[in-house]
């Protein structure tokens, strides 16, 4: 099942948010009178920039009422909402909005729930273990059908416990359609395991899989993804490229701030799709770049924001794939997650990521 809001419903959205903003809020005093929906974005990013958040939530909801179909007053409603609490239920809303607005469609559309059983040769979940030489398995699954899972996974492990080996395999496996940038977890039905996704490459999911011990019939056998397991996930894909405009790329940006301020109520898999969808349609971003009225509010890069949403992975306990998103950002390449001291080098490069 994917989520991405149909016109209809974000046409509801956009006339929820605007009902929904709480009112007007006094006019500074000795400034002149605000000209239309530019004078009120105007006073909405100086509130920004004075910490006066819920004053910038209210003049932006003003310039909402002038103009319902321009992108910038919803930006600036949601950026306005990742500093107050009590808001934060409902700046998602306004991220989407901006981006709706202003791309046409949605920039990240999520697929929840989604499904796949691992056929006898392995070729849905793929196994790309370099440990496992694959005319081993060329030999042993065919065999499934006739000598059994049992047999098959007895192979496998009998292989790797002689041969010195990691008894976890690695595998790789394509999580549906559009151009996945964001999956963290998978859950196998059968054995009743979690395991975190590592990275994304090429369209493909790399995981790697604690080997079993299962007890079916009375037996007990070897299990990592075996045929006839159902495997589920959630993943989300990037439906925008470097053709889209700042405000979709600020929208990204507020979006992943949002989740990790969120902290335990955040999205994860949100935030990971905004940072990693920032950084592959624009590499070298800057907020609100080219904008004469938020150029400059804050001085947060694609780096960053990439940290950002590193920082929340491992927080999370994802620390191959808070790895991985800094990789993604140039960061992090010489690490070694074997080693002792892992942990605490990935979290000194996040934070020089974020600094």
């Amino acid at each position: 099942m994917s989520i991405a809001p149909s016109r209809t419903v974000m046409c509801s959205i956009l006339a929820i948010l605007v009902a929904g903003i709480s009112g007007c809020v006094e006019h500074p005093s000795g400034l002149p009178e605000p000209e239309g929906y530019d004078g009120f974005l105007e006073l909405g990013w100086q509130a920004i920039q004075q910490g006066q958040y819920q004053d910038a939530f209210d003049w932006f909801g003003q310039a909402m009422e002038i103009d319902v179909a321009r992108p910038d007053a919803y930006l600036g409603a949601g950026i306005a909402c990742v500093y107050l609490e009590n808001h934060w239920v409902i700046a998602d809303d306004y991220f989407q909005a901006a981006i709706q607005q202003d791309l046409g469609h949605s920039a990240i559309v999520r697929y929840l729930n989604q499904v796949q059983v691992q056929d006898t040769l392995w070729t849905v979940f793929e196994c790309v273990d370099p440990d496992l030489p694959q005319e081993s398995l060329d030999v042993w699954l065919p065999l499934t059908a006739d000598s059994g899972d049992i047999w098959v996974g007895q192979q496998i492990r009998d292989y790797l416990e002689q041969g010195g080996y990691d008894t976890d395999l690695k595998y790789r496996f394509l999580p549906g359609p559009g151009d996945p940038v964001s999956c963290l977890d998978l859950y196998n039905a059968q054995t009743g395991a979690f395991c975190t996704c590592d990275s994304i490459f090429e369209g493909h999911v790399y995981v790697d899989i604690p080997m079993e011990l299962v007890q079916a019939g009375g037996v007990d056998y070897y299990s990592w993804i075996m045929v006839g397991q159902n495997v589920g996930y959630d993943y989300a894909t990037l439906d925008a490229d470097s053709s889209a405009g700042q405000i979709t790329r600020d929208a990204l940006a507020g979006w992943t701030m949002l989740q990790q301020v969120r902290g335990d109520e955040g999205d994860l898999l949100q935030a990971a799709a905004c940072a990693q969808g920032l950084l592959k349609i624009a590499p070298g971003y800057q907020f609100g770049e080219g904008d004469s009225l938020r150029e400059g509010v804050f001085d947060l890069d694609a780096v960053q924001v990439a940290g950002g949403g590193a920082s929340y992975a491992y927080i999370e306990g994802r620390f191959i794939y808070s790895w991985f998103m800094c990789r993604q950002a140039g960061c992090g390449l010489d690490l070694d997650p074997g080693s002792e001291g892992f942990l605490l080098d990935l979290l000194e490069v996040i934070s020089e990521m974020q600094d």
